[in-house]
Protein backbone atom coordinates (compact mmCIF):
# COMPACT_ATOMS: atom_id res chain seq x y z
CA UNK A 1 0.00 0.00 0.00
CA UNK A 2 1.24 3.47 -0.77
CA UNK A 3 1.77 6.13 1.85
CA UNK A 4 -1.16 8.16 0.52
CA UNK A 5 -3.57 5.27 0.94
CA UNK A 6 -2.35 4.69 4.50
CA UNK A 7 -2.72 8.37 5.39
CA UNK A 8 -6.23 8.52 3.91
CA UNK A 9 -7.25 5.36 5.82
CA UNK A 10 -5.76 6.83 9.00
CA UNK A 11 -7.68 10.07 8.43
CA UNK A 12 -10.93 8.14 7.98
CA UNK A 13 -10.23 6.22 11.19
CA UNK A 14 -9.60 9.49 13.04
CA UNK A 15 -12.82 10.99 11.62
CA UNK A 16 -14.80 7.92 12.70
CA UNK A 17 -13.26 8.16 16.18
CA UNK A 18 -14.29 11.81 16.42
CA UNK A 19 -17.83 10.88 15.33
CA UNK A 20 -18.04 8.20 18.04
CA UNK A 21 -16.78 10.69 20.62
CA UNK A 22 -19.35 13.28 19.55
CA UNK A 23 -22.14 10.69 19.63
CA UNK A 24 -21.04 9.61 23.12
CA UNK A 25 -21.06 13.27 24.23
CA UNK A 26 -24.53 13.69 22.75
CA UNK A 27 -25.74 10.61 24.66
CA UNK A 28 -24.18 11.93 27.84
CA UNK A 29 -25.92 15.28 27.40
CA UNK A 30 -29.30 13.53 27.04
CA UNK A 31 -28.81 11.46 30.17
CA UNK A 32 -30.83 12.66 33.16
CA UNK A 33 -28.41 13.07 36.06
CA UNK A 34 -31.08 14.23 38.49
CA UNK A 35 -33.91 11.72 38.42
CA UNK A 36 -36.46 12.17 41.21
CA UNK A 37 -38.63 9.08 41.62
CA UNK A 38 -41.96 9.12 43.43
CA UNK A 39 -43.11 5.48 43.24
CA UNK A 40 -45.65 5.93 40.49
CA UNK A 41 -46.08 3.91 37.26
CA UNK A 42 -44.21 6.51 35.23
CA UNK A 43 -41.02 5.82 37.25
CA UNK A 44 -40.54 2.35 35.77
CA UNK A 45 -40.46 3.77 32.23
CA UNK A 46 -37.96 6.45 33.27
CA UNK A 47 -35.70 3.90 34.96
CA UNK A 48 -35.82 1.56 31.94
CA UNK A 49 -35.07 4.41 29.53
CA UNK A 50 -32.12 5.60 31.63
CA UNK A 51 -30.79 2.05 32.00
CA UNK A 52 -30.84 1.56 28.22
CA UNK A 53 -29.17 4.93 27.71
CA UNK A 54 -26.46 4.05 30.21
CA UNK A 55 -25.78 0.72 28.48
CA UNK A 56 -25.41 2.48 25.14
CA UNK A 57 -23.17 5.10 26.78
CA UNK A 58 -20.90 2.39 28.22
CA UNK A 59 -20.72 0.65 24.82
CA UNK A 60 -19.76 3.90 23.09
CA UNK A 61 -17.13 4.55 25.76
CA UNK A 62 -15.53 1.16 25.15
CA UNK A 63 -15.70 1.63 21.38
CA UNK A 64 -14.14 5.09 21.71
CA UNK A 65 -11.25 3.70 23.77
CA UNK A 66 -10.62 0.93 21.25
CA UNK A 67 -10.73 3.34 18.32
CA UNK A 68 -8.30 5.76 20.00
CA UNK A 69 -5.88 2.88 20.59
CA UNK A 70 -6.24 1.84 16.92
CA UNK A 71 -5.55 5.41 15.76
CA UNK A 72 -2.39 5.58 17.85
CA UNK A 73 -1.19 2.14 16.74
CA UNK A 74 -1.88 2.87 13.06
CA UNK A 75 -0.09 6.22 13.33
CA UNK A 76 2.94 4.52 14.86
CA UNK A 77 2.86 1.90 12.09
CA UNK A 78 2.79 4.63 9.43
CA UNK A 79 5.77 6.38 11.04
CA UNK A 80 7.60 3.04 11.18
CA UNK A 81 6.93 2.42 7.48
CA UNK A 82 8.16 5.91 6.58
CA UNK A 83 11.27 5.46 8.72
CA UNK A 84 12.04 2.06 7.21
CA UNK A 85 11.60 3.36 3.66
CA UNK A 86 13.87 6.34 4.37
CA UNK A 87 16.48 4.07 5.97
CA UNK A 88 16.44 1.52 3.15
CA UNK A 89 16.57 4.26 0.49
CA UNK A 90 19.52 5.97 2.21
CA UNK A 91 21.35 2.64 2.51
CA UNK A 92 20.87 1.84 -1.18
CA UNK A 93 22.32 5.15 -2.37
Amino acid sequence: MSLTVNLVAWGILIAATICVALYRKWLEDHCDHYIHLHNDPHDAAVVNTQAALCRRLELMGKLQTIMIALCIAYGIAIVAIISYNAWSTAGAA
